[in-house]
């Protein structure tokens, strides 16, 4: 089989012939569904669902046999609930072969192993499920979005031609939620980058954007960086049950009337859903600062943030509109009045980037500190500036005498063009390659940044570039960066580690079989390290930053390795990896920006950092031998995590 993997010397994608025992079950270990099992909020109330449901159709059924349905299996959990509390039968349906083997191991090891057969298939596929149809669906096939897995369509088709008459559904139904925010952290997500600020209009065109929905960690939004301008707005309201109410498309004017003035800059979206139809048991997806006594953290699923067409500007007590649009699998919103069908990007930077680089770039212009420092290395200077996708050239233009910006997408190409059309600079030259430099700069600039890049490692193909340009044009080329530093600290996270911890036993049912095949192949490979949003998730540091490997930006390209100690692991289950660059008199850090006396860190919002979360027989040790190697061949760092 073929695998895709990013070449780090180049950015270039490549398609590589994986080993002829390469293991399905890696892809299973880095699927992540352990937050998922140990959400033990959402497997209680289905559990409470199906206690309700099960009962019922078993009164109500002359042969008082109950035959349920279970969409998504995923670790058998739900068969394995519906079996104990009585079903007489059960069809478990996988489309992900990895997981089906896994839950076909499972629930065929269990007590009721002869009440429930797993079958890897899609649930629209399926033209029957073993003689006879569904008295009660049970199904989580739910995203952020509610019905962006394809909930409408299962549901509807499930209960057409899987389901007897009267089939129950758990869950049930389920509403969404909207309240419309004036949020300058929110709207630097996707507002067009501005030189000047909200002095310029449009340099790209009037574009707002695409209507997407962008995932969030809301409850780690702070309160101060976002006012409310309404309260909650239902937006939709799901019957899952009744297959004639499971509409695809459809649209809703929904009122509200603002208790403050404001702009709308966001509007922020969740959901809940009705277990059983008796209006007690929820799964309540608001944020923390919404729901305090209720609240669950869960990363699977998420709130989200989605942006209006124009930003619409309310006053206290006005009642506003909001058009509320879904479809199949999205949902968006539009003004009154307007063209309420799907927006998508038209000046090419959204449909580009994602939201985390508009973030990016928006805070690096909005950065006077670092803007300050580019203009002095800049000023009266031929400026030649690295990266893919880097829009550090349109600052430099500001004092440089010359600015040639080195970028190698056609894409960006023409946006970049556009600025300098838009901002009348006439000092600035877009080429190609760096073998398309004919006249030697007085210095290399870089943030760095490039588009393709996964991690904040990626991001040293800056040193190959510099290479290059220096053997075109001598080893005395000035250049910033000079030098890259990559750190590591110990992290206690308050929940995010439990998306990759084992599983064990879960509400009774012994899933250590998921553990068995997941675990091992984490530990079967290189260390995993996985790239996250640190910013949306809470933890306490608990010790002092650590140097790993440091890159001197010479033109010389050596491999490197390090063995260095991280202490007070005992405390923490998590180790965050980030760069840091000295870029002039100005560090630029991709991963730690501050440390509050109570230790809770301040993570760059425009990057991923990297985040290594020991496996079993590494957790609860007092520190652990860390060891990275960068490799000058390839351009990539390897990581080995040890006891000492």
């Amino acid at each position: 089989m073929f695998l895709e993997k990013v070449n780090q010397k180049t950015g270039e994608r490549e398609w590589v012939v994986a080993e002829e025992d390469y293991d399905m079950a890696q892809e299973l270990a880095r699927s992540r569904f352990g937050d998922m099992i140990l959400d033990f909020d959402r497997n209680d109330k289905f559990l409470e669902g199906l206690k309700t449901t099960v009962p019922e159709k078993k009164r109500e059924n002359e042969d008082g046999k109950v035959h349920v349905l279970d969409i998504g299996t995923g670790t058998g959990l739900l068969s394995l609930m519906a079996a104990r509390e009585g079903a007489d039968k059960v069809t478990a349906l996988e489309v992900f072969k990895p997981m089906g083997d896994c839950a076909r191991h499972i629930t065929g090891h269990s007590e009721w192993a002869d009440k429930i057969t797993v079958i890897s298939e899609r649930s629209t596929d399926v033209s029957q499920i073993g003689g006879s149809a569904a008295d009660i669906i049970v199904a989580e096939v739910f995203d952020t979005e509610l019905i962006g897995e394809g909930a409408l369509r299962t549901f509807k088709e499930a209960l057409q031609r899987l389901a007897k008459p009267g089939c129950r559904v758990v869950p049930s139904s389920g509403n969404v939620y909207i309240v419309p925010v004036e949020s300058h952290l929110l709207e630097m997500f996707n507002t067009i980058p501005r030189l000047n600020g909200s002095e310029d209009e449009h340099p790209l065109g009037n574009c707002s954007g695409t209507a997407a929905v962008f995932d969030v960690q809301l409850s780690e939004v702070k309160t101060h960086e976002f006012r409310e301008l309404s309260d909650p707005i239902v937006a939709f309201k799901f019957d899952f049950e009744h297959e004639e109410n499971i509409i695809f498309d459809e649209s809703f004017v929904r009122k509200a009337t603002a208790h403050s003035s404001g702009t709308i800059d966001a509007i922020l979206m969740w959901w809940d859903i009705d277990m059983d139809g008796t209006g007690k048991t929820f799964i309540d997806m608001a944020p923390k600062w919404k729901n305090p006594d209720n609240y669950a953290w869960r990363d699977h699923w998420m709130q989200a943030v989605y942006f209006l067409p124009q930003k619409k500007k309310v006053e206290m007590d006005q009642t506003f509109e909001i058009v509320c649009n879904h479809d199949e699998f999205s949902i968006w919103f539009s003004e009154v009045g307007k063209d309420t069908t799907r927006t998508y990007c038209v000046c090419g930077l959204h449909s580009m980037l994602s939201r985390q680089t508009v973030y990016h770039i928006n805070e690096m212009f909005e950065n006077h500190k670092f803007r300050s420092e580019v203009d002095r290395l800049s000023n009266n200077l031929h400026v030649t500036t690295v990266g893919e996708g880097s829009f550090l050239g349109l600052l430099a233009a500001k004092t440089a005498k010359k600015v040639t910006i080195i970028e190698g997408n056609e894409r960006f190409r023409d946006i970049f063009y556009k600025y300098i059309q838009y901002y009348n600079m006439k000092n600035v030259e877009i080429i190609e390659k760096a073998t398309n430099l004919t006249e030697t700069p007085d210095i290399i600039l870089a943030e760095p940044f490039y588009m393709s890049a996964m991690n904040p490692w990626s991001h040293l193909r800056f040193l190959y570039d510099v290479e290059v340009l220096r053997m075109l044009h001598g080893d005395q080329l000035k250049v910033e960066p000079h030098v890259g530093t990559l750190k590591a600290l110990p992290e206690s996270f308050e929940d995010l580690h439990k998306i990759a911890a084992d599983v064990g036993t879960v509400n009774g049912f012994d899933l250590s079989f998921f553990d068995e095949i997941s675990t091992k192949a984490r530990a079967a490979t290189d260390a995993i390290v996985d790239e996250q949003s640190l910013w949306e998730y809470a933890g306490t540091v608990k010790g002092e930053a650590v140097e790993l490997l440091t890159f001197p930006v010479d033109g010389k390209i050596l491999s490197w390795k390090c063995a260095v100690r991280i202490e007070k692991m005992d405390s923490s289950n998590g180790i965050p990896i980030w760069m840091e660059w000295q870029f002039g008199n100005v560090s630029l850090s991709t991963g730690l920006l501050s440390v509050s006396d109570s230790g809770e860190p301040e993570w760059n919002k425009g990057y991923k950092q990297g985040v290594y979360f020991p496996i079993s027989d590494l957790q609860n040790e007092p520190s652990l031998n860390l060891r990275a190697l960068f490799d000058n061949s390839s351009g990539d760092i390897t990581f080995q995590f040890s006891k000492v």
